[in-house]
């Protein structure tokens, strides 16, 4: 999705206050050069983040937000994806509000959501995972969830449980980072991010209202497509500069048809993912019940492409592509963690072939 395509003035600003920011003060060696707690989250940076509105994108006007922008979170994910920024912005910018707004009751709402646009609340998303359910029973959950994105630093945790044996009916509840019955294993992501392993052994937790939607779970599929494609946009650019100074034998090596050719390759693996990406975003902005199709197809070809072009442009750079120091190493390790969280292109491929077109 480039930034100049179908946004409203909304838009437009939120996108180039994000790329203003994170180029002057979200920038790869400047944050490299901070202590190891602070790459993983920024007290600062996150204050600033919800100082520039980028966590009211999912949350509606009356409880201070923006409404709902899918073009809005895209656009940002992207700019989050191409300055490597490490802060829940998916988990607590984009996705806990959605589920809030849904299924929260009024009274919920006004005690969870002011909190969370502010940056004064932090928290992690748990889907229904249909091989591992948490299981509701009186009020209180059991089971145990991997790789919960964000889940090391949340101060709360929205967890879809099941609430019959089957696992097929779902209820969010809220539970407390520090509610009895709950256990975190913390851990780093490969790409400087966060997550933690949860059990819950009886831990007491809050419902939200009845139902069910698919929504948040398409949010956040389509908020990581855009992340990795951020990504690729910055390694595309690191690429181009490499290879138009990187001298041997005299010559840029730029000059040799051999690398153009690749490159070439590069940029329209670049412009396929924006272009699908594009589509998921109009089609969950505009049509949100039929958008699975797009969404689900966004996720499986933006997951596996991302990681063949930064593998490509490891490749161009030689040793250096995979040096801590360097920053594209981050980039491929920031396209493969986004394929991985909230499923891999191979099981959105699956929901893809399954979904229904409209067309």
């Amino acid at each position: 999705m480039k930034r100049d395509q179908y946004f409203d003035d909304t838009d437009a600003a939120l996108a180039d206050a994000a790329h203003r920011y994170t180029r002057e003060r979200h920038a790869f060696d400047k944050r490299q050069k901070l202590p190891a707690g602070e790459r993983r989250f920024s007290a600062s940076a996150w204050k600033e983040m919800a100082s520039m509105g980028w966590l009211g994108v999912a949350t509606g006007e009356d409880e201070g937000g923006l409404g709902l922008r899918v073009s809005s979170i895209a656009l940002l994910a992207q700019a989050a994806g191409q300055a490597l920024v490490n802060e829940p912005l998916l988990s607590t910018g984009f996705i806990a509000p959605d589920i809030v707004m849904r299924h929260a009751s009024a009274e919920q709402r006004s005690r969870w959501l002011a909190r969370m646009n502010e940056g004064a609340l932090r928290v992690a998303c748990v889907f229904a995972h249909a091989a591992s359910p948490v299981q509701a029973r009186a009020g209180q959950l059991h089971g145990r969830q991997e790789v919960v994105l964000d889940g090391d630093i949340a101060d709360a945790l929205l967890v879809q449980a099941s609430e019959d044996s089957q696992g097929g009916k779902h209820r969010w509840y809220w539970v407390d980072a520090a509610a009895p019955g709950l256990k975190r294993s913390a851990y780093p992501l490969l790409d400087g991010r966060g997550a933690a392993t949860l059990e819950f052994e009886g831990c007491t937790a809050e419902a939200l209202d009845a139902g069910d939607s698919a929504h948040p779970a398409l949010l956040a599929a389509l908020a990581l497509s855009a992340d990795a494609v951020g990504a690729m946009e910055a390694a595309m650019a690191l690429t181009l500069d490499y290879i138009k100074t990187r001298q041997q034998f005299g010559a840029a090596i730029g000059t040799h048809q051999v690398i153009q050719h690749r490159a070439v390759d590069m940029f329209i693996r670049l412009n396929e993912c924006r272009a699908v990406l594009a589509q998921a975003t109009q089609s969950l902005q505009a049509q949100p019940d039929a958008a699975a199709r797009d969404v689900h197809g966004a996720k499986a070809f933006i997951g596996e492409q991302s990681t063949l072009m930064l593998q490509e442009a490891v490749q161009l750079h030689g040793g250096i592509g995979i040096t801590d120091e360097y920053a594209l190493s981050h980039y491929l390790r920031r396209v493969i963690a986004d394929d991985q969280l909230s499923g891999g292109h191979e099981q959105h491929l699956r929901q893809f072939a399954a979904a229904p077109s409209i067309r």
